[in-house]
């Protein structure tokens, strides 16, 4: 796997794990409690990034494949 495939948008990682975009999201969301800490260690530890516009509200992620394995398991 090149280094550049390890790392994509919400979208691509939907795709790629079978999964909807949203199921991806509510991990995202800071109001979603159960799952936000996990996130918040997974920001911390750069297997996620977000970029989000000077007065935006809308963030923009990259996901790493480890975020992705850590949350729904490997790909087959």
């Amino acid at each position: 796997m090149k280094e550049i495939d390890k790392y994509m948008t919400v979208s691509e990682a939907a795709h790629r794990w079978g999964i909807s975009q949203d199921t991806i999201k509510n991990k995202l969301k800071p109001s979603v409690k159960y799952t936000w800490a996990k996130t918040e260690k997974m920001l911390e530890d750069g297997l996620l990034k977000y970029y989000q516009k000077p007065g935006a509200q809308r963030k923009e992620w990259i996901i790493t494949t480890e975020a992705m394995e850590l949350w729904f398991g490997k790909k087959e």
